[in-house]
């Protein structure tokens, strides 16, 4: 089947998810945008990449978890394909230490399946900021139960085994400073040691303790 022909002026997508009814709701939604439509729809991470190959896109939805391959590890591999393409990951796992890896993949939005349809259709739009679009209220368990950007950072680095001294100096800051952060986590997270903040952490999807996605 030879690809769709180019709509001038609207915003070629390329959709990459297993979900087939999601998809298709979203293709609609696409479809029914002036300024957006879908060139695309591939099912598993060997379809996408070919279908990728083959059809001009300026976007990728992108699921994290496909039958043949992790979204993770599509993403510099669309990349490479489209240098000039923007990734727009959508998953129903939206979890804080998922979006920070995706951004470094090099994803410029991450959002929650859960999200409202107006706010994926905007990520689409514009996914050529500069400024990277996540999801932090819907979809971040970590901006759910009020951490600070600061307070996430030194919860990882809890969950990487690090002491409060080492955390200190990994993220130059006092150490005055990192105790108050640890004991604000604590509290936050409704636990009374460092422990139980990352074993918490872990169980709310905060932090992921070696797991592979």
């Amino acid at each position: 089947m030879l690809p769709p022909p180019e709509t001038p002026g609207r915003i070629p997508v390329l959709l990459l998810d297993d979900h087939r009814v999601f998809t298709d709701l979203l293709e609609l939604s696409l479809g029914l945008q002036p300024d957006l439509h879908c060139v695309a729809v591939a099912h598993t991470a060997r379809e996408g990449l070919a279908k990728a190959a083959a059809v001009d896109f300026a976007v990728a939805v992108v699921d994290l978890q496909l039958p043949d391959a992790g979204g993770l590890d599509l993403i510099p591999r669309l990349r490479e394909l489209r240098p000039d393409a923007r990734i727009v990951v959508l998953t129903a796992h939206p979890r804080a230490d998922l979006a920070d890896r995706a951004l470094a993949a090099g994803a410029v939005a991450f959002l929650g399946k859960d999200a409202a349809l107006a706010t994926i259709l905007a990520a689409v739009r514009n996914a050529d900021a500069a400024r990277p679009v996540v999801e932090a209220e819907a979809c971040l368990p970590a901006a759910r139960i009020g951490l600070t950007h600061r307070e996430y950072d030194v919860l990882r680095q809890l969950g990487q085994g690090l002491d409060a001294n080492r955390i200190a100096t990994a993220l130059g800051i006092s150490l005055h400073t990192t105790r108050d952060h640890i004991k604000s986590v604590m509290a936050k997270l409704g636990v009374h040691s460092q422990l139980g903040a990352v074993v918490s952490a872990e169980r709310l999807g905060l932090i992921s303790l070696g797991s592979r996605y």
